[in-house]
């Protein structure tokens, strides 16, 4: 495999400038987080296409625009559907799909994973770890009607390379992000295999705390989306696990995510399956849009939530107008790619899972807090919202302890006159213990008094 460089997608391929993101508090709104993912269902809907092929269903191509349908886009589409447990019309058609493009070879490194149109018919972890992760999460493994699971389990296990990282398939230099696609599908299908920890150690051994982040090749320059990626998968494969390198690659991401950039960039490269210098050779190129893959990282931070990123970075994903991208964006960007919507979409489905907020709710960050405004006062101003000192009602107090407050002027008019010496000690006694022993006669009393009978009806 030869390393081409790395190919971003620049604002001269805009046909205009963005409009500048708006600006406020870090706010994150569940009615607009919701509508949003609604937005990019319904465009899953609309983009569906049958494939032309009789008797083997349809599904997506990563350019939604295109008819034909491909494998790995199929799977990401129905992927989204999954995560956010919405049901599909043509699920059934779309898994027959996958079925019909699953590869069966004597080959134990080609059997039971997919190829994509730019492999030459070659499965490669592009394709199968998508797929393989989709059947995982949606539980096709009881489903007689679907792709063999423990085939594809099995081709991603034999095609690890020996250093422990993947590259597309056996004995191809290993890459960043291919590594992270197979461990994510590896940690869905069996955690506790044994390659998944080869592949962490492949990620995580020469990282330390001053060369804390990951590019797409392990000596490359780190990039925001590499390193989100990264942090993502350690995530899943080891929940709750923390050390001095992975606070750090928080620490890098943190500093160095722009929310008001997508980070929308291609990854290019070449892959020979003979390996280096032989032939056939093909190119390959993974979609990159940063952002929501940050975000998604973002909110797995063991020490909390940045509140303040994550709000600006969803303001950004909620403005920025690829809810649709099979008509709002324009060619040659990713933006009318399936890539732009399943990202996004997996960003705000993590959103909407965030603890105490319910549907309609607003958040607000807070530089040491979070304040939740429920929906119902959602139109009220948030000072308004805040409790207020209560204000002592002299006229009822008095009416309620009346007699407390007569046998304390009592007691206090004879003190004076003591002082005063226009009374004597024996008065005061007099004057003091009389009420209080009525007093307290007469509260023994009422506690004694049985309570009324209930009213009879008549």
């Amino acid at each position: 495999m030869t390393n081409l460089p790395i190919t971003p997608i620049t604002a001269e391929a805009a046909p205009s400038k963005p409009a500048p993101r708006a600006t406020g508090p870090p706010v994150i709104d569940t009615a607009v987080l919701g509508a949003r993912l609604n937005d990019c269902l319904d465009v899953l809907r609309d983009s569906y296409t049958t494939n032309p092929l009789p008797g083997v269903g349809g599904g997506w191509y990563h350019e939604l625009t295109r008819p034909e349908p491909g494998t790995t886009a199929t799977a990401l589409g129905l992927l989204a559907f999954v995560e956010a447990e919405r049901c599909f019309e043509h699920f059934d058609e779309s898994l027959a799909y996958l079925t019909s493009r699953q590869i069966s070879s004597s080959d134990p490194l080609k059997d039971g994973g997919w190829s994509t149109k730019t492999s030459l018919g070659m499965p490669v972890v592009e394709a199968t770890a998508w797929i393989a992760r989709f059947l995982a999460r949606a539980r096709c493994d009881l489903r007689p009607d679907a792709p063999d699971i423990g085939r594809a389990y099995q081709w991603l296990v034999r095609n690890q390379n020996p250093d422990g990282g993947w590259g597309s398939l056996r004995n191809s230099p290993s890459r960043i992000w291919l590594t992270c696609l197979a461990l994510r599908a590896l940690t869905q299908l069996n955690p506790y295999d044994p390659a998944i920890e080869r592949g962490i150690e492949w990620l995580t051994a020469d990282r330390t705390a001053h060369r804390p982040a990951w590019g797409p090749t392990p000596n490359a320059q780190p990039t925001v989306t590499h390193t989100a990626f990264v942090l993502l998968t350690l995530a899943e494969a080891r929940p709750g696990h923390s050390d001095e390198r992975l606070l750090a690659a928080y620490d890098w991401l943190r500093g160095n995510v722009d929310t008001d950039d997508e980070h929308i960039w291609i990854e290019t490269y070449n892959v020979s399956p003979s390996g280096p210098g032989s032939k056939p050779v093909w190119r390959l190129a993974l979609w990159h849009y940063g952002l929501p893959i940050a975000l998604s990282a973002l909110l797995r931070d063991p020490r909390g939530v940045p509140g303040g990123l994550v709000s600006r970075a969803f303001r950004t994903l909620a403005d920025g107008g690829a809810a649709d991208p099979p008509w709002a964006g324009y060619p040659g960007t990713g933006r009318s790619s399936l890539w732009m919507l399943t990202w996004r979409m997996e960003a705000l489905t993590a959103l909407s899972r965030l603890p105490l907020a319910q549907p309609g709710d607003v958040l607000h960050w807070l530089p040491d807090a979070m304040v939740i405004q429920r929906a119902h006062a959602r139109a009220s101003a948030l000072p308004a919202l805040l409790p207020r000192r209560h204000r002592i009602d002299l006229a009822a107090q008095v009416k309620r302890h009346w007699t407390t407050l007569l046998l304390l002027g009592v007691c206090l008019a004879s003190l004076i006159g003591v002082i005063t010496d226009t009374w004597q000690w024996r008065d005061f006694w007099l004057s003091v213990s009389l009420p209080i022993m009525l007093s307290v006669i007469q509260e023994a009393m009422r506690r004694k008094r049985p309570p009324p009978p209930p009213p009879t009806a008549r």
